[in-house]
């Protein structure tokens, strides 16, 4: 079995999505997509692929490229979506199988079911599994390497977390319902609210209990460290890398009783929240706002007590540790 994967080298999600892929995988050919001509903001970092045999490819990967990846492979794993639909096509061809980690809401093939379809879906999450039941789709998570949110496990503090990450469409991670709650929380607290940009004006409260943090880092596990608990007010979406994360650097995650968060987290973690709007992605996408005042409550309880905090850890190694996905993944391989 020789395995390709596609794979990012920037700062981004996908590429921690798709490096971890790599360290759990050891993959036998990598195609690096070179992103800086369409996200110049995020630097490229192929050392992070030294120990591999790889070649880099200037923005998507074009027809040639494919070409000359996919020779001697039995297998190619792609993040999200195939990048150029060719790589399906020539893969069928050339009796090699395709495997997509898809997001639900950026799956091409639901909204144009004639581009070609890749041998198998994986599902990040328990997210819309049931819409994709149509194709062949399993849930199989992308995996967490222990060791590297090691140092956040041993530098808790009594801060709360809220990470925007990159702004996405309709205040996907809740920040403004979080502001909101924020106010009516009495206690004496802090929050710090990470971003990879700057942030609009609504987006800025002045409360001397809440501070901003502007940037990109280098190590994930650096969002993490020196905090209690994150707040994740979640409006819609399947894979959260920075849920993931933060129970693996033994972080609980306060998110909306809404799917998947209630498949993975207990319900001592969960606050009411209601179908806010529909919009069109890739297909209709429900999204949820939590109840401001549940929220506030919660809050305010986990200032002094986090019920089950112990659990994060356990909840991120028994989901997303390599040693337990990398027997999955070769099994899933071995039978499509």
């Amino acid at each position: 079995m020789k395995v390709g994967l596609i794979a990012f080298m920037n700062s981004g999600g996908l590429s921690a999505q798709t490096r971890r892929l790599a360290q759990m995988l050891n993959p036998y050919k990598i195609l690096l997509i070179d992103s800086s001509g369409f996200s110049p903001n995020k630097k490229q970092y192929p050392k992070d692929y030294k120990n591999y045999n790889y070649t880099i490819t200037k923005g998507f990967p074009k027809n040639h490229d494919i070409n000359t990846f996919i020779r001697g492979l039995t297998h190619v794993l792609t993040v999200e979506n195939p990048y150029n639909f060719y790589l399906i096509h020539a893969c069928k061809e050339a009796g090699i199988k395709t495997i997509v980690q898809t997001n639900y809401e950026f799956c091409e093939n639901i909204q144009a079911p004639w581009l070609p379809t890749p041998d198998l879906f994986l599902m990040p999450s328990y997210w819309k599994i049931k819409e994709m039941s149509k194709y062949d789709a399993v849930y199989l998570p992308p995996p967490i390497n222990v060791k590297e949110f090691e140092s956040a496990r041993k530098t808790h503090k009594n801060k709360f977390l809220h990470i925007v990450g990159t702004l996405a469409f309709k205040d996907r991670n809740g920040t403004l319902d979080l502001l909101k709650a924020i106010k009516g929380v009495k206690k004496d607290f802090k929050l710090v609210i990470k971003s990879q940009h700057e942030l609009p004006s609504n987006y800025i409260i002045k409360d001397s209990r809440v501070f901003y943090k502007i940037g990109n880092v280098r190590k994930n596990v650096n969002l993490y460290k020196g905090f209690k608990a994150l707040i994740l007010p979640r409006r819609y979406g399947g894979l959260s890398l920075t849920t993931n994360e933060a129970l693996m650097s033994g972080l609980p995650v306060m998110m909306p009783d809404i799917s998947p968060n209630n498949k993975l987290l207990p319900k001592q973690w969960l606050v009411p929240a209601k179908l806010n709007h529909i919009f069109q992605a890739r297909a209709s996408i429900e999204c949820y706002s939590v109840n401001i005042k549940a929220l506030t409550k919660k809050i305010s309880e986990w200032i002094d007590f986090i019920p089950y905090n112990f659990a994060a850890f356990p909840i991120a190694i028994d989901n997303f540790s390599m040693n337990v996905l990398r027997p999955k993944y070769m099994r899933m391989f071995a039978q499509i």
